[in-house]
């Protein structure tokens, strides 16, 4: 005959088993639910009240958030380590590039050099004529030598007019001359000698700082011409626009950014080119000023930013220009500072947004090259 002791062990029993059948599936359904992503651990929340007024709003916003994460997560992982790898390669990219930009002319001492000799002996010495990675678009030329693009007819055009008017009698006490490539002709509102409709309202701000006759404190006389490098420009040099009339207190240079840009000639190459040009107006206008500007920034980006890759068609990938125009800008202050003859400008940090000198401004530098008018009156 059963005892109480029995009975109470068969209700415990029974309890227990019907508890066990009541988890199962909850237990079951638990495990589904985790095997689809689905996260089913409760947030800590007050007991003895409905779930919406135990749980913060807070609370129930992560939970939305967690539960959406747990179901993504085979997604989002993978997106995340892509992001990373991004943001790794870009910073490692950015690293390289500028070790790329000063490695080559880092080495060179530039400061001195006192003669076209000195300049010559460095450039028998150099490494490469073609910027690192674009040897197949490379049309650089031996930067100690002229080149010149006689060719072109709108070329010689403007060259022409250039000659003429370095050879007027009225700019015979110009205080200033420019030399250099689009970027000097766009004081004029030109390109080519022809007028442009984006640089109509350059020329007025040059005559205000340049033309006496409009209220300048200067006279100057403005000889660049579009698309130059700086063996063309030694070429007009030595064909007519540095003549026995000219003998200002200043020649100003800007010169350059064609050599990288255009041809992709190597920064090491650039800085011999523009040195070429600058030793030649020393050697024929000995005890004139000179003054090296400072390459202008430049990008190939829509957004005006510096340090980022153009990536184009096959073929067409253009690397930032910017850690080499730093390490050219760099080399050509070392050199004027050991000559008394020579000045060098720097302005650059005009043109961008911020302090940061990632993104250019597009209110002073239109296409992320030319300045604009606002732009030519800062600079």
């Amino acid at each position: 005959m059963p005892t109480s002791a029995d009975s109470k062990k068969d209700g415990s029993s029974r309890v227990a088993f019907e508890m066990e059948s009541l988890r199962q599936p909850l237990v079951r359904a638990s495990i589904k639910k985790r095997r689809a992503g689905v996260d089913t651990i409760p947030l800590p929340c007050e007991r003895g009240k409905s779930r919406t007024d135990r749980c913060s709003t807070a609370e129930t916003k992560f939970s939305r958030f967690w539960n959406l994460m747990q179901k993504w997560k085979f997604l989002l992982y993978p997106a995340f380590a892509a992001i990373l790898v991004i943001l790794f390669q870009t910073a490692t990219t950015i690293r390289f590039e500028k070790e790329i930009a000063s490695g080559s002319i880092a080495v060179t001492k530039y400061s001195s050099i006192n003669s076209q000799d000195d300049l010559k002996e460095i450039s028998s010495d150099l490494k490469s004529l073609c910027f690192p990675g674009q040897e197949k678009k490379c049309k650089c030329l031996d930067p100690m030598q002229p080149g010149g693009r006689e060719g072109k007819l709108h070329w010689l055009k403007a060259v022409q007019e250039n000659k003429d008017a370095a050879s007027s009698s009225e700019h015979e006490d110009a205080d200033v001359v420019f030399y250099g490539d689009s970027i000097t002709e766009g004081w004029k509102g030109t390109s080519y000698g022809f007028p442009n409709g984006r640089k109509d309202n350059n020329l007025a701000v040059y005559n205000s700082l340049f033309s006496l006759e409009d209220g300048g404190k200067y006279k100057g006389l403005t000889l660049g011409i579009s698309g130059d490098r700086s063996v063309d420009l030694l070429w007009r040099l030595q064909n007519g626009e540095l003549n026995d009339h000219l003998n200002p207190k200043v020649f100003w240079l800007l010169v350059g950014t064609n050599d990288m840009g255009n041809s992709w000639c190597s920064p090491e190459a650039t800085t011999i080119g523009i040195l070429r040009v600058v030793e030649e107006i020393r050697a024929r206008k000995p005890g004139i000023t000179i003054v090296i500007n400072a390459i202008f920034p430049r990008s190939f980006m829509k957004n005006g930013h510096v340090l980022k890759k153009h990536l184009g068609p096959p073929g067409r990938y253009s690397p930032p220009l910017w850690p080499a125009i730093q390490a050219i800008n760099s080399q050509l202050k070392e050199y004027s500072d050991s000559h008394e003859d020579i000045e060098f400008f720097d302005s650059n940090d005009l043109f961008f947004k911020d302090d940061k000198q990632l993104k250019l401004n597009q209110h002073l530098m239109y296409d992320f090259l030319h300045p604009s008018s606002v732009g030519y009156k800062l600079w």
